[in-house]
């Protein structure tokens, strides 16, 4: 499709939240609960939170939530069991999510489409429309274009509004989907104005991501790993509030009567992940389940989806515990490539 510029010179939240709930849509939108920032359906342009450069919780759980029901089921002793699919169908907007939440939202689809079609997943995405907001400002955790995002990309979203400097907002027509809405809404947009100019935050590059790949393709066992696990707490906050991250577990919930089947999130930073019945661990230590994930980021993923498991949000970076830092290990990596003798003068 030919991209399209639209203008809106009032606020711009307000503006598509009327045009949204009024075409029957659950507005998700970044909120404070309990001093954290999420997405969460939102009534009123007053309950979104503006003055945030990223939420805690990732946009990924407005389709792939933390926990969700599955099916009900109910049983009776030589009665047969009665069970009921959880059907999801509600039109879903998302409202002011940055640009890397939304790349995260192209590698969630292709996990979730890949040997098998989730049913669950595709009728939240199948009913969305995503409005991506651009970032103005950005701190020393972000590390987007590190990875392939921008802090103005719109190619993953239906919409992407850029805040103008003295007011307005520009839009971006990203997608067909876009396009019809903003058919049917002509009214909300305007001329844009002669020297309208987004605000666009710097966001420096820190390392070379197509590096990684190689240096991780030969050194699966290497020291590198026993030294990045002594820093870690092997606690999952980074696997919990990444974007991309998709490990599930599915689980009977139940009494003697009923009960209901639910996909909670996983986390392969936990030894019980791996954990054979037999009592066999594939990845029986810390530094194993480090390495697994980088490798699965930056190698396997890579191989599989040629794209990068990682959309460089620095939610990692901000919540760890240990303050551990991704952007660290992936510059080490990147030295220790640049360090190593190629395999030709090798030859």
């Amino acid at each position: 499709m030919t991209e399209e510029f639209l203008f809106i010179k009032n606020d711009w939240r307000a503006t598509f939240m009327a045009a949204l709930s009024g075409d029957g849509y659950t507005v998700y939108a970044p909120r404070r609960k309990g001093g954290i920032t999420l997405f969460a359906p939102c009534d009123s342009v007053d309950q979104i939170a503006t003055d945030i450069i990223n939420t805690h919780y990732p946009m990924k759980q407005v389709f792939f939530p933390v926990t969700e029901k599955m099916i009900d089921f109910s049983y009776c002793p030589g009665e047969e069991t009665k069970s009921t699919v959880n059907k999801v169908d509600v039109k879903t907007a998302v409202l002011g999510c940055r640009p890397c939440d939304a790349a995260s939202i192209s590698v969630m689809d292709q996990v979730f489409n890949w040997d098998y079609k989730d049913a669950f997943y595709n009728s939240r995405r199948q009913n969305s429309l995503i409005i991506t907001l651009g970032c103005v400002e950005s701190d020393e955790k972000c590390l987007c274009t590190s990875v392939g995002v921008a802090p103005d990309s719109g190619e993953f979203s239906d919409f992407l509004v850029q805040e103008v400097d003295g007011g307005g907002a520009l839009v971006r027509v990203c997608s067909e989907k876009g396009s019809a809405f903003a058919g049917e809404h002509k009214n909300i947009f305007s001329a844009t104005p002669d020297g309208a100019v987004a605000i666009v935050a710097e966001v420096p590059v820190t390392f070379d991501g197509d590096k990684i790949k190689p240096w991780l393709d030969s050194h699966f066992d290497d020291q590198f790993w026993e030294d990045v696990a002594l820093k870690c707490l092997g606690c999952g906050a980074c696997i919990y509030l990444c974007p991309t991250c998709h490990c599930f577990d599915v689980v009977d919930e139940s009494n003697w009567q009923a009960g209901e089947r639910r996909r909670n999130y996983d986390c392969c930073s936990y030894a019980l992940f791996t954990l054979h019945a037999s009592g066999h661990n594939p990845r029986p230590d810390q530094a194993s389940r480090c390495r697994n994930r980088i490798m699965h980021k930056f190698r396997y993923f890579v191989e599989r989806f040629e794209t990068k498991a990682c959309v460089g949000c620095g939610r990692c970076i901000r919540n760890c515990g240990a303050g551990q830092s991704l952007v660290d290990i992936l510059k080490r990596i990147e030295a220790l490539a640049g360090s190593e003798e190629p395999a030709e003068a090798k030859a």
